[in-house]
């Protein structure tokens, strides 16, 4: 039932402007990004594509480019798990020894997320995208892997001060970056 729910976009928390993510504003995001015109014009249809597939569920689809082609090599439409995307053998055959840029939904609208930053580092990918579905995006990357321990006792920290969830992963992740190893910014 809880799947027959979110296909039919009833999660009225994580449903995406449209006419928003259609707006030469969004589209403008993508020219900070990169100068690549071509990369620039993939990113923005991915975009599109896959906030328009995830709007109003908990469910993340994430694509995998190749930075040297402009060209998307491999992605997941169909993850059965709210927010997180499962590796399969096919997906780590087709990034293998390739320059890539990954991109993938946050229903929540929460920045990257440690497992995000893990992910960077552990596949080392040269750069990553968070698009998240309040038309935030992120960008990230990881050049050492992430103390979860520290970082959610930040996240904790941060929200006893009284931030919410969204304020507190943003200020957490600022303690990192400045302690080295992860970079991350919103777009």
């Amino acid at each position: 039932m809880n799947l027959e729910n979110q296909r039919y976009g009833r999660n009225k928390n994580t449903v995406v402007n449209h006419q928003y993510i259609a707006s030469a504003e969004y589209r403008r995001k993508f020219d900070k990004i990169t100068d690549n015109k071509e990369l620039r014009r993939t990113l923005y249809s991915a975009a599109k594509e896959m906030l328009s597939h995830r709007s109003g569920t908990l469910f993340e689809d994430m694509y995998w480019l190749d930075l040297d082609t402009s060209k998307i090599i491999v992605k997941v439409t169909d993850a059965a798990d709210e927010k997180k995307i499962s590796y399969t053998l096919a997906i780590l055959k087709a990034i293998q020894g390739k320059k890539i840029l990954t991109m993938h939904t946050h229903p929540d609208s929460f920045p990257p997320s440690d497992a995000d930053f893990r992910s960077a580092y552990l596949h080392n990918y040269h750069e990553n995208l968070v698009l998240c579905h309040d038309g935030t995006i992120f960008t990230y990357n990881a050049h050492s892997d992430i103390n979860t321990e520290l970082y959610m006792m930040y996240v904790a920290k941060f929200k006893k001060k009284g931030y919410n969830e969204r304020e507190a992963q943003i200020s957490a992740l600022n303690m990192l970056k400045r302690m080295g190893g992860i970079s991350f910014e919103e777009v």
